[in-house]
């Protein structure tokens, strides 16, 4: 995340070249609702930046972290949305929040779910922390969406330990075959039957 603590930072230069100094707090809050508004959330975040640098203590910047977190998970920029969201836990998490913090976040892994369907450590990583979420808040009331999420994924994981135990097997590598094999949950393939990816034929191509 240090690089886009970086980006933020510069993202205060280019704001104050706009020559918008010592403006009240709302303003800025304002500013980032209407550049969300428009779509340009490069905008919002240079507003964003100028928020608190100028406002640190402001009420309003809480709710300008989560406005903005959820406005780039709605653009499928679900690291910047992360990044929001680990800035509003680290700063205003309390107890009553925590849960509602960790599932937004477990959410933008949700939905950059499809254009990772191949790393390994990004599906592992979530599986671990949505397994972290569901013994941290066996009460909230977002565990029923993070179980969800947590099958998708170890099915999305399972598909890809066939995927790669397919490439042992034309390599006749059977230990290596047998491994990722083993690795696959055949408890839970069983119970929901679920249906390979659909992979266009041009991806096939250049992959397994």
């Amino acid at each position: 995340m240090a690089f886009l603590v970086i980006l933020l930072t510069l993202l205060v230069a280019c704001a104050k070249q706009n020559n918008e100094y010592n403006k009240p707090a709302s303003f800025w809050y304002q500013s980032i609702l209407k550049e969300i508004k428009f779509g340009n959330l490069e905008a919002a975040d240079n507003y964003y930046s100028s928020l608190q640098s100028e406002h640190i203590n402001s009420p309003l910047l809480p709710e300008a972290m989560l406005i903005l977190g959820q406005a780039h998970m709605g653009q499928e920029e679900y690291i910047l949305a992360e990044f929001y969201f680990d800035e509003y836990l680290k700063r205003y998490g309390t107890i009553q929040n925590a849960d509602y913090i960790a599932f937004l976040k477990l959410q933008a892994h949700y939905y950059g779910f499809k254009n990772q369907s191949k790393d390994q450590e990004f599906v592992s990583d979530t599986i671990q922390s949505l397994d972290d979420f569901i013994n941290k808040y066996p009460n909230s009331r977002y565990l029923p969406f993070v179980e969800y999420m947590q099958v998708k994924f170890i099915l999305g994981q399972n598909e890809l330990n066939k995927a790669i135990a397919n490439v042992y097997k034309k390599q006749h590598k059977k230990e290596a075959l047998s491994k990722y094999l083993d690795r696959i949950d055949e408890e839970l393939e069983n119970e929901t039957h679920p249906k390979p990816s659909h992979i266009p034929w041009y991806v096939v191509i250049f992959n397994w």
